[in-house]
């Protein structure tokens, strides 16, 4: 089955729970706008109203995107798993709140010698520069922000941490 896009609806009942529905659904991308897509999307949330008790709070439009660019690595490097992640914490001008992005499976070579992450390094300070500014390929179109929609406009700290990831193994198991 190929990856659908998803409508979802997340709905709050009387009693202050929440839950959510999702609609698979099918299109050609290729005619379909921005706004058209959420217009089907609202339809589809009038359809279902009627049809329930909790109230529509809100949603979102799930589009899976193609295979990736063949300019990225096609197999895993051997190095560190997923569950070992560098969290890049940013400001913003409106409020304390840090955004984090972070990057499960960092590169060992980017760490410095205190084995925390090191700034200087060209493949991480470019990615620091294009989240503060931009891509400039991509100018004025798309740019990182906050969840409230602040732009970034420095990088708070940087660490390193764990973090579960579900269906891990439960235990490891070293071969000799």
């Amino acid at each position: 089955m190929a990856d659908p896009t998803i409508f979802s609806y997340e709905l709050l009942d009387d009693e202050g729970l929440k839950n959510s529905t999702s609609l698979y659904m099918a299109y050609d991308g290729v005619t379909v706008t921005e706004a058209e897509m959420e217009a089907a999307w609202v339809a589809y949330g009038a359809l279902i109203d009627p049809c329930i008790d909790p109230q529509i709070l809100k949603g979102a439009i799930t589009i899976p995107l193609q295979a990736p660019t063949e300019t990225w690595k096609q197999t895993p490097a051997v190095g560190n798993n997923v569950n070992q992640v560098m969290n890049l914490n940013f400001n913003n001008d409106f409020n304390n709140y840090a955004t984090s992005i972070l990057l499960p499976g960092y590169k060992e070579s980017i760490l410095g010698l205190t084995r925390l992450p090191d700034l200087t390094d060209p493949a991480l300070s470019a990615l620091i520069a294009a989240i503060l500014t931009g891509e400039p390929s991509l100018l004025p179109a798309f740019f990182p922000n906050s969840r409230d929609l602040h732009d970034l406009n420095a990088l708070r700290d940087a660490f390193l941490t764990v973090r579960k990831v579900r269906n891990q193994k439960r235990h490891t198991v070293v071969t000799p």
